[in-house]
């Protein structure tokens, strides 16, 4: 998931010559807490690392 936003951020720079990299952070933090905040609040909730 990651490869493909910076892919999608090269693109956006060298083929639409758009600079989207001020997006790139919120982006990572947008992906990273799709994917483990669910597990973290399951985790804290049961009490069980699944």
């Amino acid at each position: 998931m990651i490869a493909m936003l910076g892919l999608g951020n090269l693109v956006c720079r060298f083929v639409l010559h758009t600079d989207m990299s001020y997006l790139m952070p919120w982006l990572l933090v947008g992906v990273v807490s799709y994917f483990f905040l669910p597990c973290l609040i399951l985790w804290i909730a049961t009490g069980k690392p699944s």
